[in-house]
């Protein structure tokens, strides 16, 4: 893993000490298999009690972090951007090593026969990447809702869960009417937003009255 020193900080040793702190969490999350974005090690060192959580200490992190690896004392891999990377066409020698890559693409749907659909929301981009280890081995389908989810996307999921026959499932139970009593106002709001939207169909699929 490269350290490498392209510039020169004297820094103070309260900024050693947390640059020290953020080595050893990456480490910690390193030998468990998992890669630390800037905020997940940042939400780290709060829920730690090492920094406060607030906008300013969030960018006193970041620059900290730049810095420690500028001076060689914080690892270029220990850190990890997900939203910003290089994508290119894959390429083969030959068409046998295509055949060998695509083997390990090769996978059946373990939920196909199974009395539910099962999907796996996590609001935190932060965390998806935690909860993608623990859903890739169950072939469980995740998904980041990134704070507030789009229009877009509740429309999209409404139409997964209609092609799983999901929402016919809860027709004989009072599940439905108990989940959408426990919504919010605002969560409410982005169903009734979805285009084409119609209260009597949502009704006849699960059995939820919308006005209750």
């Amino acid at each position: 893993m490269p350290k490498i020193e392209y510039k020169s900080i004297k820094f103070q040793q309260k900024s050693l000490e947390l640059i020290r702190l953020v080595n050893q969490v990456v480490e910690e999350y390193q030998a468990q298999g998992y890669e630390l974005t800037l905020r997940q090690a940042y939400y780290q060192l709060v829920a730690r009690g090492y920094i406060p959580n607030n906008e300013r200490s969030y960018k006193n992190i970041g620059n900290l972090i730049n810095d420690g690896r500028l001076a060689g004392l914080i690892d270029w891999y220990s850190i990890t951007d997900r939203t910003r990377n290089l994508r290119s066409n894959s390429h083969w020698d030959n068409p046998a090593d295509v055949i060998a890559s695509a083997r390990y693409s090769y996978l059946l749907n373990k939920w196909d026969g199974q009395p539910n659909y099962v999907e796996v929301w996590v609001e935190k981009d932060a965390l998806v990447d935690i909860v993608g280890q623990a859903c890739r081995p169950l072939d469980t389908p995740y998904f980041s809702c990134r704070g507030y989810t789009s229009q877009s996307e509740m429309w999209s999921a409404a139409q997964r869960f209609i092609s799983q026959d999901y929402l016919k499932v809860l027709d004989e139970s009072e599940c439905g009417q108990l989940w959408w009593g426990s919504l919010s106002d605002r969560r409410k709001d982005i169903i009734r937003a979805i285009p084409n939207f119609d209260s009597d169909i949502f009704f006849q699929c699960t059995g939820v009255r919308v006005d209750e």
